[in-house]
């Protein structure tokens, strides 16, 4: 399974959205500053660094307000996670470049809830 079709049985499965609908992404590109939340990204590695998103929609994840992501420097992971319905980020991995800040990438490979 991709990343990305793990990311979607997790949330999917999360939020207990209708299991075959479809998903469309977005792919921008994004400076770190601008979308990740200030603990980490001041005065840290990815502090003006230019993140490769993939942002994914689908009709019942706009109506619950929840919007899964995936971020990338420089093709290296940088982000797994999704913004929620109080508009925070949740992350189930986080990477600085140069060490892991967080590694729930487990969750993704978990079967039906």
């Amino acid at each position: 399974m991709t990343l990305e079709q793990q990311l979607k049985h997790y949330i999917t499965n999360l939020f207990k959205l209708p299991k075959e609908e479809a998903w469309e992404c977005e792919s921008i590109d994004e400076i770190a500053d601008d979308i990740l939340p200030e603990q980490y990204v001041r005065l840290g590695p990815l502090t003006n660094k230019t993140l490769h998103t993939y942002t994914y929609y689908s009709e019942s994840l706009h109506q619950r307000s929840i919007y899964p992501f995936i971020l990338y420097y420089q093709k290296k992971l940088i982000a797994i996670g999704y913004i929620d319905e109080n508009h925070e980020m949740d992350f189930l991995y986080l990477h600085n470049t140069i060490i892991p800040l967080l590694d729930q990438r487990h969750l993704l490979q978990k079967g039906d809830s």
